[in-house]
Order: structure tokens, then sequence, then C-alpha cells
């Protein structure tokens, strides 16, 4: 079995795809979910190589509860993906009410800064690790507005993390996908995740384009 991967964040369709396709390339996958009796749909034949991790995307304290589990299950974990997506919010923003861009905050932005902070934690502190960013839309031409600025946020996130921790031990790359095939977006990612690690480490790429966006370095 090929190394472990943690797979987090929003959880999808597509996040159920990106399992699989690891699962497909015979790695061992620990799995966040939103809780304890809401897995994945993935095939039984998986056996094993699937565990399942509960998280509370609100709390600080379940995202370290994550990486615990995590240190606990395995000592081989040097690989994260986090799964952002649109929080399903598509009024317009002066019909949007507040509790929901509130709730939608704590849900996501709040929830992978947490999950992101931890993960980057407990790499530093093991000496390796390698983080994939992958915002996926499902192929909207126009996001809406708290969706436009969700994904504003985690773009500028990824690319103020590629300055901040140039020269650490940590890789840190960003992937964007506005396409309806989920699978073959799965496809892609892990390619760039694995077959192409180190060409795709420190950017943003966006699905179909042939390279990547500058990687927004120190000077």
């Amino acid at each position: 079995m090929q190394e472990p991967v943690l797979i987090t964040g929003k959880q999808s369709a597509f996040t159920d795809d990106m399992i699989q396709e690891f699962l497909n390339r015979q790695h061992q996958v620990f799995a966040t979910v939103d809780s304890a009796g809401e897995h994945p749909q993935v095939p039984d034949s998986v056996g094993s190589g699937l565990c399942y991790l509960p998280w509370s995307r609100r709390s600080l304290l379940s995202a370290r509860s994550v990486v615990l589990a995590l240190e606990g299950e395995t000592r081989e974990a040097s690989r994260a993906v986090v799964v952002c997506a649109p929080e399903g919010i598509h009024t317009p923003l002066h019909q949007t009410e507040s509790a929901l861009i509130e709730q939608g905050v704590d849900a996501a932005l709040k929830g992978y800064l947490f999950i992101l902070k931890e993960v980057l934690g407990y790499f530093l502190r093991r000496g390796s690790g390698d983080i994939t960013v992958v915002w996926y839309d499902g192929g909207a031409e126009v996001l809406p507005p708290f969706e436009a600025a969700l994904c504003g946020a985690v773009q500028g996130l990824v690319r103020s993390l590629f300055a901040y921790y140039e020269g650490e031990s940590v890789t840190i790359r960003g992937l964007q996908a506005s396409e309806s095939d989920s699978r073959a977006v799965a496809r892609w990612a892990a390619e760039q995740i694995i077959d192409k690690a180190e060409k795709s480490a420190g950017r943003w790429q966006k699905y179909g384009q042939r390279s990547g966006l500058l990687s927004f370095k120190r000077a």
C-alpha cells in the first residue's frame, strides 16, 4: 500500500471522487466526515484502505482531534488534501440572510483555516509534509456573491502560504477546477499531487491550463 493521505475539507460528491481516486492508486486514505454517521459513498471493496475521522468544521478543537487521531493511526502520514467548495448560498447579496453568511463563514472559511493551521503545525513538527488545497465549484460560469468571496479568500490564503512557508519543510500547492465532470477533475488533481508533485509545488493551477500561475514567492 502507498503512503497515507488525509483528505479533508468540504464533504461532497467530488470529495468522494477524490477519496476513490487515491484508493484506486493503493493509498491508505484518512477522510474526515461531518459526523460519525455520514460517511462518503465508496465501494465496499476498498477494505481496510479507508479510515473515517469525525470532524466539526466550526471547531478548532475538532481540527486538533483530527490530527491527533491521524497521528494515533499512523506515523507515516505526510500528505494532506483540503477540498474547498461553495456552501450552496446562491442568493443575490442583498437577499442573503445575515445568519446564512455567518454560518457560511463559520463552516467554510474558519473550518479551512482551522484544519490548515493544525495540519501545517503537525507537518512542521515532523519535518516534512505536502499540502494541496483544491477549489472545485462544479463548473459554475459565475459564482454567487458569497461563493465568489469564499473562492477569492481561498485563493488569497493559498498564495499567502506560498510566501510564508517558502523554504520550510512543507510543500504547498493550489488547484482549481470549474468543470462538471468531477471524476475527471479528481484524476487530474491526483496526477498533480502524486505524479507531478515537484512541478506543481508552490503554484496555483487551473484545470485545463497547461501551466500554473506565478508562485507568489517572496523576493
